[in-house]
Parts: C-alpha cells; structure tokens; sequence
C-alpha cells in the first residue's frame, strides 16, 4: 500500500496575525503529518507569451485537513498544494493532491 511509503513531513497552514503595529503578517501554522511525494508530470505551458516547462507532482497522505494552498516541508524542500484533494478510490485511506515545488516561503 502506499502509505508503507509514508515518511513524517511538515504542514503549513498560511495564517494571518497582528505585529506589535497591528499591521497583518502572514506566518504558518505547522502541523506534522504523514505523506510521499510520488511520480511528477511536466507539462509545456505559455505563460506572458513565452513557453515554459510546469511540473508537479503527486503527493500522498494520511492528512485529511490538507487544502489548497497548503505549503508542504518535504525532506527539506518545499511544495505548494496545487489542485483541491482527492479520496482517491473513494477507499477512505489516503488523500492525493499535486504539488508544485517553491523556492523559498513569502513572509
């Protein structure tokens, strides 16, 4: 089963709070969860004109509260949550979402 593949990575859940200015920053809630981030796709895509390979990749978890837009801390790499969850199979065993790979998180 897939979940055999399952290591411990990081969730994180964009909030918004006050700084002592009360100006809105952003910061994350982590949550520890169980996932595997599976095969990738890359596909072409024409973005302001010019063509530009997009690759995503499958991830896969125990984590039913994952959204999108969701940041994934992944043996050190970061992914974004790119499309809504699935059940997949309808089995009720783990959640499929894809993911595309950031460079840094935005503050």
């Amino acid at each position: 089963m897939i979940d055999d593949f399952y290591i411990e990575c990081t969730r994180k859940r964009p909030t918004n709070t006050l700084n002592e200015n009360n100006r809105a920053i952003k910061s994350y809630a982590d949550t520890t969860i169980n996932g595997y981030v599976g095969t990738r796709s890359i596909k072409n895509v024409l973005i302001a004109g010019q063509w530009t390979v997009k690759t995503q990749y499958k991830f896969y978890t125990s984590d039913w509260e994952i959204e999108f837009g969701d940041l994934i801390d992944y043996e050190n790499l970061i992914y974004k949550v790119v499309s809504h969850p699935k059940n997949t199979a309808h089995k009720d065993n783990h959640m499929k979402v894809m993911l595309e790979e950031i460079d840094n998180i935005k503050q």
